[in-house]
């Protein structure tokens, strides 16, 4: 952020002329005090109004930018292991997830959760029926149950970064969404349903930082000196009802947009 109070008020004195600058967003708060209050009049005086900063986009895509990076390095830090084959690493990095490794897991499937040959002896039941391997069945039958819907689009997704692996970068959402898949099924199976809790904490991860990637790249898009919103600290006076009409004077943030209206407010501390 920036300040901007000598800036903004030419702006609008050039805007509403001889009247106070500031009358117009006075009135506002006032509203918005009122509206807050559920319609309850709680006489507002205006002590003083000053705008303190500006956000710009550019502002506002390198704290979002910087934010991600970092939420991200949390999850490609995590060294921990799959119980495949027990082999301890940066799980989430390429370094661990070789094309080979990542092709490793795409099968695990086929060779132990859903094998043609049954541990105690005999074709599985899909031999059987004449498919070449489960995965061929899945295909086949992909609406006759979730689990086989959910598995089909997870091994297409693999098939299609596998097709593309060596130009994802380090990193890539898509990716370790994939391979969390993958991580979570095979310890479900192994721990006999009882996998970590490390799974789902990288999921929810995975989730906020989708959020964050789907703003950063809204905002790139946008003219990096575009005006997010701007700031003011009104000082006020009120009647406060729950304090049984007592006079209470406070401070607090008001953020207007770009066309200079409410969204939003913030404490003030000092």
């Amino acid at each position: 952020m920036k300040n901007t109070k000598i800036l903004l008020v030419g702006l609008l004195a050039l805007t509403f002329g001889c009247s106070s600058p500031n009358s117009e967003f006075i009135d506002k708060v006032k509203q918005q005090v009122k509206d807050d209050a559920m319609g309850v009049e709680m006489n507002y005086e205006n002590i003083e109004f000053k705008w303190t900063d500006t956000l710009y986009v550019k502002e506002q895509l390198a704290a979002l930018t910087e934010q991600f990076d970092e939420r991200l390095k949390t999850i490609t830090d995590i060294e921990f292991y799959v119980k495949d084959n027990f082999e301890k690493g940066k799980i989430f990095t390429k370094t661990y997830l070789t094309k080979d490794r990542f092709s490793e897991l795409r099968n695990w499937e086929l060779k132990v959760g859903h094998p043609n040959q049954y541990s105690y002896g005999g074709q599985a039941t899909w031999v059987e029926d004449g498919y070449k391997d489960y995965y061929e069945f899945a295909f086949a039958n992909r609406d006759a149950s979730p689990w086989i819907s959910e598995l089909c689009n997870q091994i297409e997704e693999t098939d299609s970064l596998l097709n593309n692996y060596d130009n994802l970068k380090e990193g890539n959402l898509n990716l370790l969404q994939n391979v969390l898949w993958f991580y979570k099924r095979i310890d479900n199976f192994e721990s006999n349903k009882n996998p970590s809790d490390l799974w789902e904490k990288v999921d929810n991860e995975l989730a906020e930082l989708k959020e964050l990637k789907s703003k950063t790249d809204s905002l790139s898009d946008l003219d990096p000196n575009k005006v997010i919103h701007y700031k003011a600290l009104n000082t006020y006076k009120i009647n406060n009802p729950i304090l049984n009409g007592a006079e209470q004077e406070l401070k607090k943030y008001f953020i207007f947009n770009s066309q200079l209206e409410i969204i939003g407010k913030e404490d003030f501390k000092k």
